[in-house]
């Protein structure tokens, strides 16, 4: 079957503020953030952990601030997903064209689009 501008549907256009409002909110809920978030939390906790009660973790790790040590490896863990994240944002073609498909296709499934038009 081949794609021409016959078997394809009409393309639904979004508003210029709705797509920098879709734009700011998909890539303020980018999972790479969110998990960042998470680990850079966690890795606040644990390292106040190993630095309030360094004797605790010591005594049954054979010597190693395992706390210490594993609260900085999750803090650097977030922080570069934090860093990936700027680096490397959605870009703003795929989020809008991947909301425009998600409009076709909810109006074909409604009926409120033939795909001859």
């Amino acid at each position: 079957m081949s794609n021409t501008s016959e078997d394809a549907p009409r393309r639904v256009h979004l508003s210029d503020e709705a797509k920098r409002d879709l734009i700011r909110y998909t890539r303020r809920t980018d999972l790479r953030r969110i998990i960042g978030a998470i680990f850079v939390f966690y890795g606040v906790v644990v390292t106040l952990t190993g630095v309030v009660d360094p004797a605790a973790d010591v005594a049954k790790t054979g010597g190693i601030h395992i706390n210490l040590w594993t609260g900085l490896c999750m803090l650097l863990a977030g922080i570069l997903f934090f860093v990936w994240d700027r680096l490397s944002p959605v870009p703003e073609e795929d989020i809008v064209d991947s909301a425009e498909f998600e409009e076709i296709h909810k109006a074909e499934g409604a009926g409120q689009l033939d795909r001859r038009d």
